[in-house]
C-alpha cells in the first residue's frame, strides 16, 4: 500500500480522499496531536486568528475535539466522524510519523503548504497539494503536484477533478414538487438573503426546511441523512454569495436531481458554474424579481411533468461532468503510478 498523510478541515473532503485512495491503493492518515503545531508543519488559523483555536478543533485528542479518538495498540489513533460514521480515520501524531514510510504528503489548506512541503522533504515524499476552495492560494515555487477540485489555475504540475461523493448522492424520484429545502450553513447571514423572506412569504403554503449549522432545523448527520432530506424535497435553495470550490451541497443537489433557486452569479467562473441554467436546472434569481422567480417556482410546481424534466435535465448535467473512475486514472496517469 501507499502511505499518504493529509491534514483535515472538511468530513466531505477528508471522505472524498479516502474514497479516492480506495481507487489508487492509498492507506490515508491525517495529522493528530499539538506537536504538529508546535513544530510549524500544521498551522491553520494561526494567521487568520492569532490564536490555536483551529488547532484545538482538528488537532486535539480529548474529548472536546471534532472527532473522539481512541488509541490503537500500534499508536495511530482512530476516530469516526459523525457524517460518515462508518469508515474509519487514522490519525497519527508526529513523533509516530516521523518513524513511519511516507510515499505522499498532501495539505488541503493554503496555511500548510509550507510545513507539509518540509516535513515531505524531511521524509522523501512526493508532495501534494489538494486545492479545494474557492480563490485557494498556490506556492507554485513549491513544485507542488496540485489535485484541483476548484476554479483555481493550474500554473505547474496538476490536474482538475470533482471530489467523490458517498454513493447514496444518485438519482432519486422528484419529491414534494412544493417543498424547498436549504442546506447552507449560516444562510441567513449571508447579504443574499435578504430577499429570501419575501420569497418565502410569496410561496407560504410551500413547505420549507432550512438545514445546516446556524439554521432552524440544524444540521443532519450522517451524509445518507442529508440525502433522503433532500430527495423528500422539490427545489433546494442554495444562495452561497462566495460560491464554492468544489461544493458538496451543491453537487449533492444535482447527483439527486433537483433544480435550485439562487444567484447563479455566484458561481459564475467556477466549478459549480455548469449546474446553473435559468429554466432549465435552476430558477436564477439574477435573472427574475423575486415575485417572478415565486412565480415560476409555483408554475413549475404545479407541472409535475415540467418539474420532472428539470430534475433529469439537473442530474444530466451532473452525469456529464462527475466521473470518479476518470478523475481517478487521470490522477494516477499524472502521479505516474
Amino acid at each position: 500500500m501507499t502511505n499518504v498523510l493529509l491534514d483535515r478541515h472538511h468530513a466531505a473532503l477528508f471522505y472524498s480522499l479516502q474514497l479516492l485512495g480506495d481507487r489508487l491503493g492509498w492507506d490515508v492518515y491525517t495529522t493528530v496531536g499539538s506537536d504538529w503545531w508546535d513544530e510549524d508543519y500544521w498551522t491553520f488559523g494561526r494567521e487568520a486568528y492569532g490564536d490555536a483555536r483551529l488547532r484545538d478543533q482538528y488537532l486535539s485528542t480529548d474529548d472536546a475535539a471534532w472527532s473522539r479518538w481512541n488509541t490503537s495498540k500500534e499508536g495511530v489513533w482512530l476516530a469516526q466522524d459523525r457524517d460518515y460514521p462508518w469508515r474509519t480515520i487514522h490519525g497519527v501524531e508526529l513523533a509516530r510519523a516521523r518513524d513511519m514510510d511516507w510515499d505522499y504528503v498532501m495539505p488541503t489548506v493554503q496555511d500548510n503548504q509550507h510545513g507539509f512541503h518540509h516535513f515531505a522533504v524531511e521524509q522523501g515524499a512526493t508532495y501534494l497539494y489538494q486545492v479545494g476552495n474557492t480563490g485557494q492560494q498556490v506556492d507554485w515555487m513549491l513544485d507542488p503536484i496540485a489535485l484541483v477540485s476548484s476554479e483555481v489555475p493550474i500554473f505547474g504540475r496538476g490536474v482538475r477533478y470533482h471530489q467523490e461523493m458517498h454513493p447514496a448522492y444518485t438519482w432519486r424520484e422528484p419529491g414534494d414538487p412544493h417543498h424547498v429545502a436549504n442546506f447552507v450553513n449560516y444562510a441567513t447571514h449571508m447579504e443574499c438573503w435578504s430577499q429570501t423572506p419575501k420569497l418565502w412569504e410569496a410561496l407560504s403554503d410551500f413547505g420549507w426546511a432550512l438545514y445546516g449549522a446556524g439554521m432552524p432545523n440544524g444540521s443532519l448527520s450522517p451524509t445518507t441523512a442529508v440525502v433522503d432530506a433532500m430527495a423528500a424535497a422539490g427545489w433546494g435553495l442554495h444562495d452561497k454569495v462566495t460560491g464554492d470550490g468544489f461544493g458538496h451541497v451543491l453537487w449533492g443537489w444535482a447527483a439527486i436531481g433537483r433544480p435550485l433557486i439562487g444567484h447563479a452569479s455566484h458561481y459564475a467562473g467556477k466549478l459549480g458554474g455548469v449546474l446553473w441554467r435559468d429554466l432549465e436546472t435552476c430558477i436564477d434569481l439574477d435573472q427574475h424579481s423575486i415575485e417572478e422567480a415565486a412565480e415560476l417556482v409555483r408554475a413549475v410546481s404545479d407541472s409535475p411533468s415540467r418539474h420532472r424534466a428539470m430534475c433529469v435535465a439537473m442530474r444530466k448535467t451532473f452525469e456529464a461532468y462527475y466521473d470518479p473512475e476518470q478523475d481517478a486514472r487521470n490522477i494516477a496517469q499524472l502521479l505516474g503510478a
